[in-house]
């Protein structure tokens, strides 16, 4: 394709172009005909996005076209999958925790000794390259208590990697071409026992020495630790599966993400704009937690990913105005307490923002790290605690500090749950708790995790039904004597509920199991409408 062509030719007869392609927004054409016409010759390239090569990024994604929020850059089946590392023992098929399965039904490979949740994911054909060299360690793997982590299980996704050099060279090409980092790994604790559990094992014990050099079993170590995306399956909460997709590896990271990725039950990772995209901007997808502070993202991308996050949240210090991570100035009324070099964590001051007091660093790592300890010791279904949590500590934290928001989102979730909070027993005031909870977590998420992401969706199916009840309570009570203002009310939470259902229905369906009583909540909405 030359320049004439993408820039107002037809690719066809190069004629004057009256039309662009709509699928990549590069290709023009001078009628639907000879679109059609071209569409087996470009059906191949009609992407939008494109690969470039970047100084700071490397390998990575830029939009072709300008994207709608909610439409799909591309999809992509994982490579290789595999339990992630550190985990408790599961069947290395399904990934079904075993610990939740019954004993007399764990069924052992005859061939490796490897425990699986049933004989037939222990036959599948997954597992037949992988047993072949597994079974030379058969004495080794001893796995009778599937409560505890076994280091074993450390080897099996690398070990996958390295296999598809026999089964699949073509994908194995793609895999080993992704940055693995060992230069930035080899003085780290995780190179050192990588050597022992995975190299040693596997060269040694499993006797790929000739096969495979240190160097190389290392490298699939960190193609997996620098890439690999997290899986939730379906049915399976407790275990955490990891996939690796060369293209969608090649995203950037940015703290503010303008995409959102669903992964489905065949591994298939599909991702989409979450905010409106234009033509030439960057892909980003996030490796860490948005509603996490600077300090504390950046030290999961340091450790996990080997990189310093210089991105513009991380760079400033209000963290886009959502001051995730400031605290309250003891010394006056308005002002913030907030770092003045966030990228410089351990040497940087905290000012406030209107008077002369100062932290140093230190201080406020202590206090927050404090704080922390002390959130951890609080059960997930602990309502009261965590709302102690909030009281206790909001002269101390901004309101929107990520602790707070941190109790907030647990609380947006247990209130109309918990057994001793359930919707219809809740008092007014404590449905308008549930709601105004919801609000100022939306109020955080819309800047750090915009668009059409899944912490929007799943609060604002959260917010519909106190909303509903309050107006349904108000309306009863006389308060609200007026039709049209009742059915007002219930008309905002229809669009609530629509817009969730909306964000919902692309999301993970291992996540939004609420989908469903959703759509019925808004049949029987609709209808009560229609009534009015």
């Amino acid at each position: 394709m030359n320049r004439t062509e993408s820039n107002g030719s037809c690719a066809v007869c190069r004629a004057e172009a009256s039309q662009i392609c709509g699928g990549c927004g590069e290709i023009s054409y001078c009628s639907k005909n000879h679109q059609k016409e071209h569409w087996l010759v470009h059906k191949s390239l009609c992407k939008p996005y494109k690969i470039v090569h970047d100084e700071k990024f490397g390998r990575c994604i830029f939009a072709s076209k300008n994207l709608k929020p909610g439409e799909i850059i591309f999809g992509e089946t994982a490579v290789i999958t595999g339990p992630k590392q550190g985990c408790i023992p599961c069947c290395l098929k399904c990934y079904a925790s075993l610990d939740r399965v019954q004993e007399a039904s764990l069924f052992r490979c005859p061939n490796c000794n490897f425990p699986f949740c049933q004989e037939q994911c222990a036959k599948s054909p997954e597992h037949k390259a992988e047993c072949l060299v597994l079974s030379r360690a058969k004495s080794c793997i001893v796995i009778n208590d599937v409560h505890q982590m076994h280091p074993v299980y450390q080897c099996i996704t690398p070990l996958r990697g390295l296999l598809l050099k026999t089964t699949q060279p073509k994908l194995f090409n793609e895999y080993k071409m992704l940055e693995n980092h060992n230069d930035l790994r080899r003085q780290s604790d995780m190179w050192r026992i990588y050597q022992v559990n995975v190299v040693q094992f596997l060269r040694k014990i499993c006797g790929l020495a000739d096969e495979f050099s240190e160097e190389e079993i290392h490298a699939s170590c960190g193609v997996i630790d620098v890439n690999a995306f997290e899986i939730r399956l379906a049915g399976n909460q407790y275990q955490q599966v990891l996939g690796v997709f060369p293209l969608a590896s090649m995203m950037s990271h940015n703290c503010v993400a303008n995409t959102q990725h669903v992964i489905d039950a065949n591994y298939k990772m599909t991702v989409r704009a979450s905010v409106p995209i234009m033509k030439g901007e960057q892909i980003f997808t996030s490796y860490t937690l948005p509603l996490e502070g600077t300090k504390e993202r950046r030290a999961v991308l340091r450790h996990s990913k080997l990189f310093e996050c210089d991105c513009s949240r991380c760079s400033d210090p209000t963290e886009c105005s959502t001051y995730l991570s400031a605290l309250r100035c003891p010394n006056c009324s308005n002002g913030v307490v907030l770092p003045e070099r966030p990228l410089d964590e351990p040497e940087t001051d905290w000012k406030c923002s209107q008077c002369p007091y100062s932290l140093t660093a230190a201080v406020v790592t202590q206090v927050i790290d404090k704080l922390k300890e002390e959130f951890e010791t609080i059960e997930p279904d602990q309502v009261e605690k965590l709302e102690d949590f909030l009281s206790r500590h909001a002269s101390l934290l901004h309101p929107n500090h990520f602790l707070l928001t941190r109790a907030r989102q647990s609380l947006s979730t247990l209130y109309g749950r918990n057994e001793r909070f359930l919707l219809n027993t809740m008092t007014s005031q404590q449905l308008e708790r549930k709601v105004d909870i919801c609000r100022r977590l939306l109020s955080v998420a819309d800047i750090v995790e915009p668009g059409l992401t899944r912490i929007r969706g799943v609060t604002m199916y959260e917010m519909y039904a106190p909303l509903l009840l309050l107006a349904q309570r108000s309306f009863e009570e006389s308060q609200c004597k007026i039709l049209s203002h009742f059915k007002k009310q219930i008309e905002i939470v229809r669009d609530i509920l629509s817009e969730s259902i909306e964000i919902l229905s692309l999301q993970d369906p291992a996540s939004t199991g609420g989908i469903v009583s959703a759509v019925e909540a808004m049949e029987q909405i609709q209808r009560w409408i229609s009534t009015m």
